[in-house]
């Protein structure tokens, strides 16, 4: 009799131990970070999910963290996902997202959010002498002379969604003065090809 008295005592301490520590109620918030490429992007429509309990959280646009409401048990299983419908204008990757829980595994989920890459370039008109560059930033492209008619142009390197743009004339071509329209430029990028710049030369 002693013996089961002593049993039940050391259950019952051990169910107060548990629950201190997280046991069948939890006390772990799952949670972590959230990162943006480029840094600037805004980021519609992301949700997460905890494919191990079935909590579904929706982030806000340029949030850099987040927290799920249920907590979790010592060693519950944990498996952070982007829910479905995912973002349209970024892909968006879970990273050290699934585990047991512990205080060393359910604060470092982390989250990255690529912006859809998109081409930028527009129009030249009057264009008859070589020479003409043009700039976004860094990244550069020359534009010839196609016998004084329109003349298309792209740049090499390819903007994100959400992303500021500024194109300027970097070398004027010989013997004309070039100007960017400032209808759209400069701009934010839109989640589509940016291909109505205007480029004048006279």
């Amino acid at each position: 009799m002693k013996s089961s008295f002593l049993r039940a005592g050391f259950a019952l301490l051990c169910a107060v131990i548990l629950s201190s520590c997280g046991g069948n109620n939890g006390s772990l918030a799952l949670s972590g970070t959230i990162s943006y490429v480029p840094a600037t992007a805004t980021i519609t429509g992301l949700s997460l999910i905890n494919n191990g309990n079935g909590e579904k959280i929706a982030i806000d646009a340029g949030a850099t963290s987040f927290i799920f409401t249920k907590l979790l048990a010592v060693d519950e299983k944990f498996d952070v996902e982007v829910a479905a419908p995912a973002p349209t204008n970024a892909k968006c990757v879970a990273a050290s997202n699934s585990g047991n829980a512990s205080v060393y595994t359910v604060y470092y989920v982390t989250i990255t959010c690529t912006a859809n890459q998109r081409v930028l370039g527009g129009t030249v008109k009057g264009l008859t002498t070589t020479g003409l560059v043009l700039a976004n930033g860094a990244d550069t492209t020359a534009v010839l002379p196609a016998g004084g008619a329109d003349v298309k142009f792209t740049f090499p390197t390819k903007v994100g969604n959400s992303s500021q743009y500024g194109v300027t004339v970097l070398t004027q071509p010989t013997g004309q003065t070039c100007t960017v329209d400032p209808t759209l430029n400069p701009g934010t990028m839109p989640d589509a090809d940016q291909l109505g710049l205007g480029v004048t030369c006279k």
